[in-house]
């Protein structure tokens, strides 16, 4: 089971200009909540304070439970940003891209057959294993979005932060992260999406939160 949120009285600004009033909420574990509002309400703000990514007054607390403890670690946070958030000008491939995050010999040669078959499986996940030999600047955004979720499936975690994962995905590449979201909802994992298709929290969203001026639950569908 993932972990518990919980934000007390939590505030967030930015170069003096408040991003977020005081907010005080419970994320319940081992479910998706989907994170609502309009462009420019927070919600990006809103996710990497909770990831520890942003400064803010207050405190934001992680309960899990003591069955986590496992030889796997996962107590780890698996994040997916936002595209914008993405750098294509390194000089690495895509393979290597995820085998950074495996291993130190990513960029020295010598690799052990173990980590490039787990990358393989990572970028087969998400539909991307003829890509693995393309440099970041030739794959398309949507690709590196796909890129980016496989990295984070790599953490074996069950606590999830998405800031819109299906930005710039056709609709092969939606579906196949889309059965990943499932498939880690049903194994128990604590999941905070971004995301603007509402017919998409409708069917998937076991909580919705709107961002407006603080943070407000909107419904509760488990």
């Amino acid at each position: 089971m993932g972990p518990a949120i919980e934000l007390k009285n939590v505030s967030l600004a930015i170069n003096g200009v408040q991003i977020l009033p005081e907010i005080n909420a419970y994320f319940s574990p081992g479910k998706l909540h989907a994170i609502t509002g309009a462009n420019g309400s927070g919600k990006s703000s809103l996710l990497k304070a909770i990831l520890g990514l942003a400064a803010h007054q207050g405190r934001i607390e992680r309960h899990w439970q003591a069955s986590n403890e496992t030889k796997n670690n996962p107590r780890q946070i698996a994040y997916v940003p936002q595209q914008t958030a993405f750098e294509p000008s390194l000089p690495i491939t895509a393979q290597e891209f995820i085998l950074a995050s495996l291993t130190r010999r990513a960029f020295f040669g010598w690799r052990k057959a173990a980590d490039l078959k787990q990358v393989q499986e990572l970028l087969q996940r998400v539909g991307m294993q003829a890509k693995g030999h393309l440099r970041l600047g030739e794959l398309s955004g949507g690709e590196r979005q796909r890129l980016l979720f496989a990295q984070a499936l790599e953490r074996n975690t069950l606590f999830w932060c998405l800031d819109e994962p299906m930005t710039g995905l056709d609709l092969q590449a939606q579906a196949l992260i889309n059965q990943e979201i499932i498939q880690l909802k049903q194994q128990g994992a604590t999941l905070l999406v971004i995301h603007h298709d509402p017919a998409w929290v409708a069917e998937h969203a076991d909580q919705v939160w709107c961002v407006d001026n603080g943070l407000y639950i909107q419904g509760d569908q488990a």
